[in-house]
């Protein structure tokens, strides 16, 4: 049985091309994207002493456990992500998460629709 992930990347508004494309690579057939602000905890200063608040992207993609661990792996090492200020990656396990048909994903990651089919829909919502 294939286990599903859910992928989340906060990425600097330069980086989302970058990012999406490392997701593709790893076998992520879409990706939602959503704009966002950061605001750092302490605040960050940057120019003339102000505050940084930049422009940034969240990824979220389903991929199967092996592909998402690699996915989050390679955003990490190839973006360096894990430098402060940088952005981030990580992954959770859908195999108990209310609201969204898990079987339905499972079936979608099981029948290889992740590698290329963008028309699949992975939530069993139909046409």
């Amino acid at each position: 049985m294939t286990k599903a992930n859910l992928l989340i990347a906060v990425v600097s508004d330069q980086l989302e091309e970058r990012a999406v494309a490392i997701i593709r690579e790893e076998g992520g057939g879409g990706v939602t994207i959503l704009p966002a602000r950061g605001l750092n905890f302490p605040e960050h200063k940057s120019f003339f002493g102000l505050g940084y608040r930049g422009l940034e992207k969240i990824l979220l993609c389903v991929l199967d456990a092996t592909r998402a661990e690699h996915a989050v792996e390679r955003l990490n090492r190839e973006l360096d992500l894990l430098q402060p200020f940088q952005g981030l990656a990580f992954c959770f396990k859908l195999d108990e998460t209310g609201g969204i048909d898990v079987a339905a994903i499972r079936r979608y990651l099981e029948a290889g629709a992740h590698k290329k089919s963008n028309d699949a829909d992975p939530v069993g919502r139909g046409s």
